[in-house]
């Protein structure tokens, strides 16, 4: 669709600026490292709760990119997980028949924690379409160990073909160790709005540990082969990344990276001067002979200055003992570059501070367009689900402004911009006239959804 739309339309940058959401990455990392400890398809048939394959959740992916996961998924090592397959279904399967047996195995569970002196809660759940829902379930059946283990012990309930091994059970401590900083990584990028200069660093700091853990002895084959299938689907996706020219720009313009972040890393001398090729053509095409507000009115103070009257002494004007004038030879991405980096957390806030926009008057835009490009598409989707739950079939006719309106404050509440006092104000305005015309909608004036702080 991509490489239509740039055929279509002269102006879209096609693959050059496409993105792709990491948190969706992560998950397709997860479920490739997952996908050899699921049941065996006669085996899946049997319970519909069990996961689907990894191709059927990829439906909103690229055909292409589906087909690199399969073939990636196939260099697994088969002989060293056979006898390994389908023991995270078995646990799948306790979780859900406890949950739906609310006469004998939901009493017998709360019991048996009762017994045990253990906090009474119920074991989540591993739904395919809920991110990190099988380390959930790991971290969950870890911890109450000893009540699953009592559980399925007892034949009277019917779970004992359930029952997991010494050797199973620590296969499960295992997967969960390696699943974590995916979990942790899911974590980050959907609270706030990590932007693209996050992306890079990430994917750096997930592959180290894939290879790492990759290596060590202590894991069972089965997590080895699992962890070389993930390294594929994560490598499959970093190489995507070359592909866009938006994540190496977003982190050369982040003050604390610059180009100091590929050299830290070991990129090739070729790729770092790619990169900051690719950032300087960007700022050529695009930024450098922008119009800034107050291009005109330095012209015209540098113009009055010259026909003012110098003063009589020659040596108050004299050129050698003048402050030196700004070069202009340097664009101002080659003032940036030549600095060190900044110890900061906040990009935006660094490049909209006044002396920067003064500094950089052009790059700074630059800078702030994309830098504020989201790594993933969470805040979308989560306008997208509270949208549902504002257009119930009782308010189906709400007008656009409106349903903008309601969005609006739900997410200003969150983020702290609604002060008791404005509700309080806003209580006590008198109601809004009606028109004469009922078809005809009261409409907001223009920039009341700004945001000035």
């Amino acid at each position: 669709m991509i490489a239509e739309l740039q055929k279509l339309l002269p102006d879209f940058p096609g693959e050059n600026a496409c993105t792709r959401c990491f948190t969706h990455i992560v998950n397709l990392i997860a479920k490739s490292l997952l996908r050899q400890f699921n049941a065996k398809e006669s085996e899946r048939m049997e319970d519909s709760d069990i996961m689907p394959e990894l191709e059927e959740i990829e439906d909103n992916i690229d055909e292409e990119e589906a087909e690199m996961q399969r073939e990636h998924a196939a260099v697994s090592e088969e002989d060293a997980v056979d006898a390994d397959e389908g023991w995270v279904d078995e646990l799948r399967k306790i979780s859900f028949k406890i949950l739906h047996s609310t006469t004998i195995l939901l009493p017998a569970w709360k019991s048996m924690l009762s017994d045990l002196g253990m906090k009474e809660r119920i074991m989540p759940r591993d739904v395919s379409t809920r991110w990190n829902s099988t380390y959930d379930m790991l971290e969950f059946a870890l911890e109450y160990k000893r009540a699953v283990r009592a559980v399925v012990s007892d034949t009277r309930l019917g779970l004992d073909k359930y029952e997991l091994t010494a050797q199973e059970w620590s296969i499960a401590q295992q997967l969960r160790d390696v699943l974590h900083i995916l979990k942790d990584a899911t974590t980050f990028f959907s609270r706030g709005t990590p932007n693209l200069a996050t992306v890079i660093p990430a994917m750096d700091h997930i592959d180290f540990w894939l290879t790492t853990d990759a290596c060590d002895s202590k894991y069972h084959l089965a997590i080895w082969a699992s962890l070389n299938v993930a390294k594929c689907t994560l490598n499959c996706y970093y190489t995507m990344t070359d592909l866009s020219e938006v994540y190496r720009i977003a982190m050369v313009l982040h003050p604390r990276h610059k180009l100091t972040y590929f050299k830290n890393t070991k990129w090739e001398q070729d790729w770092i001067d790619m990169a900051r090729e690719v950032v300087q053509d960007e700022y050529d095409h695009s930024y450098a002979l922008r119009e800034v507000e107050g291009d005109d009115r330095d012209d015209q103070e540098a113009a009055q200055e010259a026909t003012e009257v110098t003063s009589g002494n020659i040596f108050d004007n004299l050129p050698s003992l003048a402050a030196p004038a700004p070069n202009n030879d340097h664009s101002e991405l080659d003032q940036y570059l030549s600095t060190d980096p900044e110890p900061i957390n906040d990009p935006i806030a660094w490049w909209s501070h006044p002396k920067c926009t003064s500094d950089y008057p052009r790059l700074s835009h630059m800078a702030l367009d994309y830098l504020t490009i989201p790594a993933t598409s969470v805040a979308v989707e989560r306008v997208f689900s509270r949208g549902c739950l504002l257009l119930l079939h009782v308010r189906n006719r709400l007008s656009a402004q409106t349903t903008h309106v309601l969005l609006c404050l739900g997410n200003w509440s969150l983020l702290g911009l609604i002060k008791n006092s404005d509700v309080l104000k806003v209580t006590s305005l008198s109601d809004v006239e009606d028109e004469e015309d009922p078809s005809e909608e009261y409409m907001m004036e223009e920039g009341w959804d700004n945001i000035t702080l």
